[in-house]
Parts: structure tokens; C-alpha cells; sequence
């Protein structure tokens, strides 16, 4: 079993996070029909198809030379378009090694396309609000039913298409949930109806919170607020002291009012299109 961190000054926590996000996808590449999931001292990947998702999601090379280097990076791309995958993501992130991993992937035609925030929160410290919105209940999910329910709020809040939505919910079910699984996640109902919805990850030692997302017809009322306070208190009660996110632009506020602060970023690069790198020239 990991060990469960109690403080951000612990030594391994900036890795313990980063590995609970490399997680959160890996679990495609362990849960769906056909994927896969590559892990050794050096590369954690993952494919899942031409379609995606797919992507490299830790680096850590053994060895500082730049032959080898990028060497170990061809060889990683030829390993997806064996699976006719070109579209191929490669996240950068504050441990990975060596130092300058972006220079070499630039070098091997990856472009930068986006940058995550990280967030976290000791629990200890958490500003959990008091009360709730009137007629708001909220219950763990923990039949297959409710997974249903929670996926479909999902898919409208974040706008997910059909595949992606579907892709979740069979990583969710295969990866198991409540109770005494790693993932737990979270329902939010207003006068009975699921309005808004949370999952935690509980792994190396920290608890990652993902997919919060709250119907757009019920937002700005106090929801997504008292749900994540559940969500915080549910963390605690099952013996975890670190909690991490990455917020959107629409709920950073939110989270920054529960105490999370700024912790890290995780760098995104891509393959350049063939339009892309014809801009370049």
C-alpha cells in the first residue's frame, strides 16, 4: 500500500501528484477493450486506438545523452504508429528527466499545445463551507446504475462526445469503484434530480479529484461549492490529508475559496500536423 502523505513538505509528494494525474489516463490504457499500458523505469504510456486517447505520461531517462534520449523517443513514436496512431500527446511534467525533455521532443517534431494547473489542498486546512443549498443531497456512487447517472452528467458538463463518454464509463466500471476500490465517485442531487457530479482518486498516497462538473442550467447556485465540501470531508474520512486538481478557467475561483493553491503545471506537446510543421517552413 502507498504511503498516505500528511504534508505538502514531505519529501515525494511533488511526484506523488504527479503520478496520481498520469493515473487518472493510465486507467484507460489498463480498463479498455484492445488498449494498452506500457510502464518501465523510464516511460509510463498509453493507446487506446487511432481515435485517442493516447499519449506518453511520465518520463524519467536514465541517462542524460542526447543520442540516447532521442533515440528512446523514436523508438516510442514507432511503437504507436505501429497502431497507425498519429496523433500523439507527450505531457511534461516537474519531474520529469531530464531538465530540458521539452528541447528533445521539439527536436523530434512535438509542438507545445497547452499548459495544466495543478492545485492542492491540505484537507486540514480546507475553508469547507457550513451549510447547503436548499433540497441539495449528495450520495456516493455505488451501483452500476448511478455510475449511468454520473457519466451522463459528465458528458453534458464537460460537452464530451459520445466515445469519450463512453470510454469513461468503461474505465470507471472495469477499474471498480466505491467502498474499498481507488476510485470513488460522488452525486449531487437537487430536490432529486443529479444536477452536478465528482470522482477521487486515491493513489501514491494523495487523492486526486476529477470531473466535477455541475449541469449549466444549475450552476452559480452554491452547488459545485457544497459538493466539492462533501467531496473534502469524504477524502478525510477515508484517511487522506493531500488533495489535488486542475481547474478551469470557470471554477478556479471556487476552488481557490476551499483553500487549494497553485502547486505545479504539466506541459502538453503534441506531433506537429503536417499543416503545422508546412507553417514552419
Amino acid at each position: 500500500m502507498d504511503t498516505i502523505f500528511r504534508s505538502l513538505s514531505e519529501p515525494g509528494v511533488l511526484a506523488a501528484i504527479e503520478g496520481n494525474f498520469a493515473e487518472e489516463m493510465a486507467c484507460f490504457g489498463r480498463s479498455l477493450p484492445g488498449a494498452i499500458l506500457h510502464e518501465d523505469n523510464e516511460l509510463t504510456w498509453f493507446l487506446t486506438g487511432p481515435a485517442g486517447p493516447n499519449g506518453i505520461l511520465l518520463t524519467h531517462f536514465s541517462q542524460d545523452d542526447q543520442a540516447y534520449i532521442e533515440g528512446r523517443i523514436a523508438d516510442t513514436l514507432a511503437q504507436f504508429r505501429k497502431y497507425q496512431i498519429q496523433e500523439i500527446g507527450w505531457r511534461v511534467g516537474p519531474t520529469a528527466t531530464p531538465p530540458d525533455l521539452a528541447n528533445h521532443l521539439e527536436n523530434q517534431g512535438f509542438v507545445h499545445k497547452a499548459t495544466m494547473n495543478c492545485m492542492v489542498l491540505n484537507i486540514q486546512a480546507a475553508r469547507i463551507p457550513g451549510t447547503m443549498p436548499d433540497g441539495l443531497s449528495i450520495q456516493e456512487v455505488l451501483t452500476v446504475e448511478d455510475l449511468q447517472t454520473k457519466c451522463a452528467i459528465e458528458k453534458v458538463g464537460f460537452r464530451a462526445t459520445e466515445m469519450m463518454a463512453q470510454h469513461y464509463y468503461q474505465t470507471y466500471l472495469s477499474s471498480g469503484f466505491g467502498t474499498t476500490a481507488n476510485w470513488h465517485h460522488y452525486i449531487a442531487r437537487k430536490d432529486g434530480q443529479a444536477v452536478a457530479v465528482a470522482a477521487v482518486l486515491l493513489y501514491h498516497g494523495v487523492a486526486g479529484i476529477y470531473g466535477v462538473s455541475t449541469l449549466p442550467e444549475t450552476r452559480q447556485q452554491g452547488i459545485c461549492t457544497a459538493l466539492m465540501g462533501h467531496v473534502l470531508q469524504e477524502i478525510q474520512r477515508l484517511g487522506y490529508t493531500i488533495a489535488s486538481l486542475s481547474p478551469t478557467e470557470m471554477s478556479d475561483g471556487i476552488y481557490r475559496r476551499l483553500g487549494f493553491q497553485n502547486y505545479c503545471h504539466l506541459h502538453h506537446y503534441r506531433i506537429a500536423s503536417h499543416e503545422e510543421r508546412s507553417e514552419e517552413i
